[in-house]
């Protein structure tokens, strides 16, 4: 991390502000963007511990104005944005009566940080040297051409390996536990003031396996974190409860996390209750949160509903601040897109992708540094939402654009984003399959596996998910294009993978072992290898009944898909046993169907031609009985198999 680049800036001030609590900073800037994008990044994470955010754009303020604005403030963080407009503006008089309110300044309860050129502070520093001396800690973002590209754009599409300074996590570990064991120890302070960033460093950089360590040591010598700081400040204790929902849900403690998120919406709730909007962009954050959460366990109507009243709070907030919000709105409409599609409402899903396109458009041609990366990834949104209508062109030229979009920018910072290029590569891949255009999508799916591969060598704990995910992809498309061992050699890659990670942590891993095992069934029934198909496939299910037994909302689909591959491995010799299989299936998915039939009707489909392709080869017919709620459901769609 280089001194003076957005990252460095963004850490120190994030630090120093946690730090202090109530205190001025001066930052100096070169860049516009970079400052943009610095802004925005300690407005997230600012935002994320639970601080209420404010920018103060001083314009032509008077200044009596900019005085009283400051003492009208109550937020957290405060940032004053060139503030050299007042004191060096046409009023000669400014510096000295702002210079005599220092006092009135400085007692300000949060945290300023005022934002200057260079040139402006050392004027600052000359003509107003008592306010100055206020200033006990001073930040310079330099002018290099690579922060301008870094921008916040990233932020909302965690998980590819975001940076995270280990040495500065072990360190507030180390303090931690020394915190801990000292005797009257205030273990909400131990937990808010060091664990808790602790936890979000090990996060940041990977380390998952770290963090978790580091939660169950701390623990131990300041009890748990939950009870330690039920009493805290209501805004610390929600940001303390997403950091932990976050650790607990990369770990694949996932009703853990849902119940942390749904705790810190409830604070965040109350909160907004009492001070109205004063904390509503907390409050629509954690809602996002809990929105993805809750779809991830299965409860998808909970989560759409979660999601749509968290675009709502930002199109309010963004209404009264564009330059603050809009942003925020972007992904909240993106997050909205996907749970919509996740219940089979497509056009409605689609809407909102385009107009987040169109939103990250408009706030890329203003300020291209530190949108670009937003509207990439929400062209990648929409690539996926078109073509779950079926506009499978449009879709490719969505995902071509995105593609190219990230191509420029790894180019120039190929640290940064040279993990999000491998992810849209795989996505154009997919998109071109579609089309039938198999060939070409071999080339991104192996860009993409070449990509994760290096990555993966350089920083194995943030990608070798990535990786394995990435190698599945890649061999199901040698599959589509009569490259079968190619593709066996790929998938075994993947499941050698996925079987080490889901042993080392198999709540967050045994799903992506079933689907690898799963599709290495298919490639294995390619090459004549039809035994060890159906030992794989059994395995897969195996898997898929265990994680069922605890969250069937999440896993029985993937169950009744894997019954039915396994029943058409049968199906060629032992038809009549495959029925069985294929029987299971379409009873464990029937209530799925019926509460969200758009969702599920495709696989249905799937699992009702093979089954009827058993039957007709065992000589028997299908159960009338087991059939009847399923073509009630495709009569009502308009989309009943024939017969």
């Amino acid at each position: 991390m280089t001194r003076g680049s957005v990252p460095w800036v963004v850490r120190a001030v994030r630090d120093w502000a946690r730090e202090i609590r109530q205190g001025l900073a001066l930052v100096t800037y070169r860049s516009l963007d970079a400052r943009e994008a610095a802004l925005s990044e300690l407005t997230y994470a600012f935002q994320s511990n639970g601080w209420k955010t404010e920018r103060l754009e001083c314009g032509q303020s008077t200044a009596a104005d900019f005085v009283a604005r400051v003492g009208r403030s109550t937020a957290d963080a405060l940032f004053v944005l060139d503030p050299d407009r007042v004191l060096f503006g046409e009023d000669q008089r400014a510096p000295f009566w702002v210079n005599f309110h220092r006092e009135t300044l400085a007692a300000h309860p949060g945290v300023q940080i005022w934002w200057m050129m260079p040139n402006a502070a050392i004027r600052f520093g000359q003509e107003l040297p008592d306010l100055a001396r206020f200033f006990l800690f001073r930040e310079e973002l330099a002018e290099e051409p690579a922060v301008a590209e870094r921008g916040a754009g990233l932020e909302w599409a965690r998980g590819q390996g975001a940076e995270g300074d280990l040495q500065r996590a072990r360190d507030l570990l180390e303090r931690a536990l020394r915190a801990g064991a000292s005797p009257n120890v205030d273990r909400a302070r131990v937990w808010l003031e060091l664990a808790i960033p602790a936890l979000d460093e090990f996060l940041g950089a990977g380390r998952v396996e770290e963090a978790l360590a580091a939660l169950r040591r701390v623990s131990e010598v300041a009890g748990a974190p939950e009870e330690a700081i039920k009493d805290a400040e209501p805004r610390a204790a929600a940001g303390a409860l997403r950091t932990l929902a976050r650790l607990y849900g990369e770990s694949g403690r996932r009703e853990e996390a849902l119940a942390r998120a749904d705790e810190a919406v409830r604070i965040y709730r109350r909160l907004d209750e009492q001070q109205p909007g004063d904390f509503g962009a907390q409050l629509a954050g954690s809602l996002n949160t809990l929105a993805a959460m809750l779809s991830d366990v299965g409860r998808r109507e909970e989560g759409l509903e979660r999601a749509e009243e968290a675009a709502a709070l930002y199109r309010q907030l963004a209404a009264a601040q564009p330059e603050g919000f809009l942003p925020d709105l972007g992904l909240s409409l993106i997050n909205l897109a996907n749970r919509l599609s996740g219940v089979g409402r497509g056009e409605e899903a689609l809407a909102r992708a385009e107009e987040a396109v169109r939103l990250y458009r408009q706030l890329a041609e203003g300020r291209p540094g530190a949108f670009l990366p937003h509207l990439g990834l929400s062209l990648n949104n929409l690539a996926n939402r078109l073509s779950g209508v079926g506009r499978r062109e449009e879709a490719l030229a969505r995902a071509e654009e995105a593609v190219g979009l990230y191509r420029q920018l790894a180019e120039k910072r190929p640290a940064a984003f040279r993990p999000y290029l491998a992810m849209l590569l795989d996505n154009l891949a997919i998109r071109l399959s579609d089309l039938g255009r198999r060939e070409e999508a071999v080339t991104p799916a192996e860009q993409a596996v070449g990509l994760y591969r290096q990555l993966a060598e350089e920083r194995p704990e943030a990608f070798l998910q990535g990786f394995a995910r990435s190698m599945n992809n890649l061999a199901l498309m040698y599959r589509e294009v009569g490259q079968p061992e190619e593709a066996l050699k790929l998938i075994e890659e993947a499941v050698s993978i996925r079987r080490r990670l889901a042993g080392e942590r198999p709540a967050a891993f045994l799903r992506d072992l079933a689907a690898s095992l799963h599709n290495l069934a298919l490639v294995l029934r390619d090459v004549g290898r039809c035994e060890e198909a159906l030992a794989r496939v059994e395995e897969a299910v195996g898997l898929y009944r265990q994680l069922a037994e605890k969250r069937p909302e999440a896993f029985v689909p993937d169950l009744a898909r894997s019954l039915a591959v396994h029943g058409s491995i049968l199906a060629t010799d032992r038809p009549g046993d495959a029925l069985k299989d294929f029987e299971e299936a379409i009873r464990a998915l029937t209530p799925f169907l019926v509460r969200l039939p758009q969702a599920h009707a495709p696989l249905m489909q799937w699992i009702l031609d093979e089954y009827r392709k058993a039957a007709a080869a065992a000589g028997g017919e299908p159960d009338p009985e087991l059939l009847a709620p399923v073509e009630a459901v495709f009569d009502r769609l308009n989309t009943k198999p024939a017969e």
